[in-house]
């Protein structure tokens, strides 16, 4: 059966006029409901919030205990440079000086932060070999022009400064594996003194001998660079006696292979 217009407009206001009542009736009365919540107290969520973790209050806890500051130190390093002979000679055909070792020591300042350290460094080494006689490659030693230079290493040394990025791996509490990388400069100090021979063999040692006439070479200075790049790679391993004090024991190159052992104080250790 179709409802006339008049019967739907008299059920339409019959539901309103109902359910304005119902609705009333539904809202919660303030005195009904159960106690709110003070505001002003961060809810569990917010707490968890608050202390960076979110609801996990024990793990919010562990991190605000392990909160990782920076560490500030000073420390020695005491180091062997070296270069073995066949290195240098695959720059010259050959020479007599064999190579080259010499104690290097400086001053380190670090920063730490967890299991990563800045290391600035400074650092002196004597870089010279013993005096011997050089031939440069494609020289076949004895014809004029092709003999080789007596170079006398007057003082060869240089200072250097580096910064080092420096990465550990813990195998325990006292031991962890350390390796990095770094750049810096050194300044060049001493001369390499080079002078002209007359040779009859390829026995420099006893064949050869200084060219005492008026146009040849005596005392010459070779083109060494002022400034030269320090290219740093070592690995290693570090000991910790206490959370102040580190030892380390490495290696690598530094531009020139070295070996070596440094320590460190931390002045504000957090524990």
């Amino acid at each position: 059966m179709r409802l006339s217009p008049g019967a739907l407009a008299a059920i339409a206001g019959f539901s309103i006029a109902l359910g304005a009542p119902i609705a009333r009736a539904q809202e919660a009365d303030p005195e009904d409901e159960g106690p709110k919540p003070d505001e002003s107290e961060p809810t569990k969520a917010g707490r968890g919030i608050e202390q960076g973790d979110f609801d996990n209050y024990a793990k919010a806890e562990e991190k605000k205990k392990k909160k990782v500051v920076p560490e500030y130190g000073v420390g020695l390093r005491l180091r062997g440079v070296f270069e073995p002979s066949f290195m240098m000679n695959l720059f010259v055909e050959d020479q007599t000086s064999g190579g080259m070792f010499h104690p290097g020591f400086g001053l380190e300042l670090n920063r730490r932060k967890g299991e990563f350290e800045l290391v600035l460094g400074f650092e002196y080494e004597n870089l010279s070999p013993d005096d011997g006689f050089w031939r440069e490659k494609g020289d076949d030693g004895t014809s004029p022009g092709q003999t080789p230079d007596f170079i006398e290493f007057d003082g060869l040394s240089w200072f250097t400064t580096d910064l080092t990025f420096m990465f550990h791996s813990p195998i325990n509490d006292k031991v962890a594996f350390r390796y990095g990388a770094g750049f810096g400069l050194g300044i060049v100090f001493g001369d390499a003194l080079q002078n002209d021979t007359n040779c009859t063999g390829t026995d420099f040692e006893n064949d050869c001998t200084l060219d005492m006439s008026a146009g040849a070479q005596k005392n010459d200075p070779a083109d060494i660079p002022p400034v030269f790049p320090v290219v740093n790679l070592l690995v290693g391993a570090q000991f910790r006696p206490s959370r102040a004090v580190s030892i380390n024991i490495e290696t690598g190159l530094r531009t020139i292979f070295f070996f070596g052992v440094s320590g460190t104080y931390y002045f504000n250790t957090v524990k």
